[in-house]
């Protein structure tokens, strides 16, 4: 499902009217439709409803939907506090004034109602709210009663994730064809309540050409075993880092990688450490490398000599920030001739060399996996600016650098060099822990050395982790999940996405 901002759906909608020919107050119909259906659904015992709208077409949606709710034999106040709409909406109120239902002229008590409709602004309204309206909707917040916004809540911006107060805190919104920006990306998805989308009649084509698309099961590719495959087969994949007090990182991917299906894992750490890695590995291998506490420049040679055993690298994972490090990190992303991912110290490690313009050089495929701190010290912007424009961020670093993103957070966004863009909204809170970008960088290593193409393994990847998250919560608890009980969850998940495709 595509993702649209503020100007692409107003495009999509000209398109539809001018050159398809659907009428406008055909689209107000359907809208509006789609939200009496959903309030017949999840409020059914609301009896006593007020709807807010406003001047625009979003106001035209709801006065349409106060309509068809009084006709129901609902008792509706239509409360106007911008004043009569223009356009389409102007032709919706003539028409309700006609059946008996007159706006209200004073602001109403709004705790009187068992549900609140908010049709004041929709996605061409720029923020913030000023005014009159501004302290309706601070009203609207300040009642218990349940909220449905129409496309989008009042006083947010479809393009951004981004807030501006004032906004409707709403309860449930109905959103029209697509969901926008807004809808997917923190901390303004969280306004949004559950967020549904109803189709009014635009053509699903029509936005062929958007790149922003929400990861979704049906856009996923399983990986083949084949009955006569063996374990070479099934990828053979490098996981590197590790140091002194931070072995478990590289162990958790290790374990993960295994969990996702690689026919062989190898763990390359610092050759000190490497009885307390091994003594916590059963099917995978440790590969013993130059280092003490930490990997030492020395071990580069050691792990490109044995590249033709190996079909993808990841590193980083525990490996910590030493200047060393950053040397080693250059030289395996020079020298490195397949696939290549990136985690946590091997991403600060290239930001604290200051040569990330080194990634434009590669020839092979290279991920990079970093949470919101470690993009931070990539691309030298602020967490603040990053959140709410993870999108637009992800895909402008990835087509300038050449590498595959996969900004991680609340939300997931996976990036590709030709512009496209995933966001995935599976998961749960009970995975912001410790260990759990380890448990996903071996999934997609595995995923990677698999032989999958470089954007299928990604979206998998990034799908399966999610899902594993959720089932592993179920067992356990929202505080008590472990980055282990998602390793162990991963077959689980696996079964889910499958029966899904079936």
């Amino acid at each position: 499902m595509k993702i649209l901002k503020a100007h692409e759906m107003a495009e999509l909608d000209r398109i539809t009217i001018e050159e398809i020919g659907v009428p406008s107050p055909v689209l107000m119909e359907n809208a509006a439709r789609g939200v009496l259906a959903v309030i017949e659904e999840k409020f059914p015992d609301s009896r006593k409803i007020l709807v807010v709208a406003g001047k625009g077409n979003n106001g035209g949606d709801g006065i349409a939907l106060a309509r068809m709710l009084y006709l129901k034999g609902k008792k509706v106040d239509l409360f106007l506090p911008m004043g009569d709409p223009k356009g389409d909406g102007e032709l919706q109120l003539r028409v309700v004034k006609k059946l008996g239902l007159e706006p209200i002229k004073v602001e109403p008590a709004y705790e009187s109602y068992d549900l609140i409709i908010d049709a004041i602004f929709g996605t061409g309204f720029t923020p913030p709210v000023r005014g009159k309206v501004a302290s309706v909707i601070e009203r609207i917040n300040s009642c218990s009663v349940p909220v449905v916004s129409v496309d989008i809540p009042s006083g947010l911006s479809a393009d951004t994730g981004e807030v501006f107060e004032p906004f409707v805190r709403a309860d449930v919104t109905v959103t029209f064809q697509f969901p926008k920006v807004c809808h997917v990306l923190y901390p303004a998805s969280k306004f949004c309540g559950e967020v549904l989308v109803h189709d009014i009649s635009i053509p699903e084509s029509l936005a062929d050409d958007i790149k922003r698309e929400l990861l979704t099961a049906d856009k996923l590719t399983l990986p083949i075993r084949e009955p006569d495959t063996y374990k070479n087969r099934e990828g053979h994949v490098l996981l590197l880092g590790g140091s002194a007090g931070k072995t478990g990182a590289v162990i958790l991917s290790a374990l993960s990688a295994t969990r996702t299906g690689s026919g062989l894992v190898t763990v390359g750490i610092p050759r000190e450490l490497n009885p307390i890695v091994e003594s916590q590995l059963v099917e995978e291998m440790s590969l013993p490398l130059a280092g003490g506490d930490r990997l030492s420049y020395f071990c580069v040679d050691e792990v490109l000599r044995l590249q033709d055993k190996f079909s993808a690298l990841g590193m980083g994972m525990g490996m910590d920030r030493y200047e060393e490090g950053q040397d080693i990190v250059l030289e395996i992303i020079q020298r490195w001739e397949k696939p290549l991912l990136l985690d946590a110290d091997a991403l600060n490690n290239l930001a604290d060399s200051g040569k990330i313009d080194i990634l434009k050089e590669r020839q092979h495929p290279t991920v990079l996996t970093p949470h919101v701190g470690e993009f931070s010290r990539l691309s030298g912007l602020s967490s603040k600016e990053i959140i709410p424009n993870q999108i637009d961020v992800a895909r402008e670093f990835s087509g300038k650098y050449g590498c595959y993103l996969v900004l991680k957070g609340a939300r997931t966004v996976i990036a590709s060099p030709d512009g496209s863009a995933f966001v995935s909204t599976r998961g749960t809170p009970a995975m912001a822990k410790g260990g759990v970008g380890d448990v996903l960088a071996g999934i997609l290593t595995s995923l990677l050395g698999k032989g999958m193409g470089t954007l299928e393994a990604l979206k998998l990847g990034v799908f399966l982790h999610g899902v594993a998250g959720e089932i592993a919560e179920e067992g356990t608890h929202l505080e008590g999940l472990r980055a282990r009980d998602i390793v162990e969850a991963i077959p689980k998940a696996y079964k889910s996405i499958e029966n899904f495709l079936k």
